[in-house]
């Protein structure tokens, strides 16, 4: 065999290309350690994306969350039923004792019919009444259940009056055909101006820390 001898720029130059091999075996390798980092983490986030359409948000199903969702629902409910609601004593009544007061302080009584829609009252009264002038002056009014007569058969409760000038709120007048029916046409074909129609409510009056 035949012996090749390398002057010294021969070997520095083999040197040189050994060397220029190994750099580019190591970067290949670094590129394919990188191509091989990235491929997973695009596979992680594909993955995810695939989860999150699927309905897997972390830990945390749809499904949890649409019960969380519903458990919140149900918290408000209960809080709106258990809130209290001054009005509800006038339930089963026909008859209402509104107390208004005078400039000078004085209570004036009269007693009318009403219905409770919500949380307010809705009654009809002719709007040139002296009782919704004394409104006018001042809002204040006490409600109490009776009988037809006035006599009163329960305990007061405080609210605030607004008379209304235009359209009655959404099922008030509805309400107040339904309780009175044929009484209340009559006293539309014979009685005052606007008897029938829902002139007046009265809200609750809110309590200090409500």
């Amino acid at each position: 065999m035949r012996k090749t001898i390398k002057t010294p720029f021969e070997a520095r130059a083999a040197s040189a290309r050994g060397a220029t091999a190994l750099g580019s075996a190591s970067l290949g390798a670094a590129a394919v350690g990188a191509g091989a980092f990235g491929a997973v983490a695009i596979g992680a986030l594909a993955i995810r994306r695939l989860a999150i359409r699927r309905g897997k948000i972390g830990h945390l199903s749809i499904e949890d969350l649409e019960v969380g969702r519903l458990r919140v629902r149900e918290l408000v409910v209960e809080e709106q039923r258990s809130a209290p609601r001054p009005f509800e004593v006038l339930d089963g009544h026909r008859y209402v004792n509104l107390t208004t007061f005078r400039r000078g302080g004085e209570a004036v009584t009269t007693t009318i019919w009403f219905v409770r829609v919500g949380d307010n009252i809705y009654a009809t009264t002719p709007p040139d009444s002296g009782k919704m002038k004394r409104i006018r002056n001042d809002p204040r009014v006490v409600l109490a259940p009776s009988n037809a007569r006035g006599r009163t058969l329960g305990a007061g409760v405080g609210g605030k009056a607004r008379v209304i000038d235009g359209a009655a709120p959404e099922g008030a007048e509805t309400a107040l055909r339904e309780k009175y029916g044929l009484g209340l046409t009559l006293f539309r074909i014979f009685g005052p101006r606007n008897v029938g129609q829902v002139t007046l409510e009265v809200s609750p009056v809110e309590t200090e820390g409500a």
